[in-house]
């Protein structure tokens, strides 16, 4: 999957989210006017995150709106082939066999594949409790939200 990001991030928060296959790697994206902006490209190939909230800000003419989503209060989110360019990321982490300076072409993610010779960082599974993100894009093979609810509002309403 391939576009143009828009440059406006986003955050997302998760009570908890358990991925199996995990990779993740330092990298460059290229927003709408060409700046690159450094991420820390990851990969997750199967996630489900608990009580999953999204939300951006929007300058507008009248004022600033917010458009939150959330999902996964009764049935945790699940996604497959989760890919996040990661601005900024807080959370209690636990990682399943670890390793650290694998080559990130070697990837436990299929489509998540990096420069031959460059460092990553994988696991076999991974457990993040109160995440808690910063990001400009996040794609997902399948993305299954049950209990979804969006919402608009004036002000800022965001999910941390």
């Amino acid at each position: 999957m391939s576009f143009t990001v828009s440059g406006t991030a986003f955050k997302v928060s998760a009570t908890r989210l358990e991925g199996e296959g995990f990779i993740q790697y330092a990298s460059l994206r290229e927003e709408r006017e060409g700046t690159p902006r450094p991420v820390a490209l990851t990969g997750i190939r199967s996630a489900e995150l608990s009580d999953l909230c999204q939300s951006v800000v929007t300058p507008t003419p009248v004022g600033t709106i917010t458009m939150r989503v959330t999902a996964g209060a009764r049935q945790p989110v699940k996604a497959q082939d989760l890919v996040i360019d990661l601005q900024q990321m807080r959370g209690d982490v636990t990682f399943s066999q670890l390793e650290l300076g694998r080559d990130a072409s070697d990837s436990r993610v299929s489509r998540v594949a990096g420069t031959p010779g460059h460092y990553s960082q994988q696991a076999s599974g991974v457990t993040i409790r109160n995440l808690r993100l910063h990001t400009s894009s996040m794609t997902a093979g399948t993305f299954q939200l049950t209990g979804m609810s969006v919402s608009m509002g004036t002000g800022r309403d965001e999910c941390f």
